[in-house]
């Protein structure tokens, strides 16, 4: 058996939320985004960076349950 990674799914627009544990290219964090927290990846958009607690983000899509997200910045 192998495993299959779930399939990128993009939003036709961004959408706001805010960082509410540390996220990294190398560790998830988690984030709030429309009244709840959701397991987050930074979406690598080819530079490295770090997104601290209470920092904006953009969430342009989710894997699975996680929501990709980049520095509104």
């Amino acid at each position: 058996m192998s495993f299959k990674p779930y399939p990128f799914e993009k939003f036709p627009l961004p959408l706001k939320g805010i960082v509410s544990k540390t996220i990294t290219a190398n560790i998830p964090g988690r984030i709030r985004f429309q009244g709840t927290f959701w397991p987050a990846h930074l979406y690598q958009g080819g530079r490295l960076t770090t997104l601290y607690p209470n920092s904006p983000v953009s969430v342009i899509g989710r894997q699975g349950i996680a929501l990709l997200v980049k520095s509104e910045t």
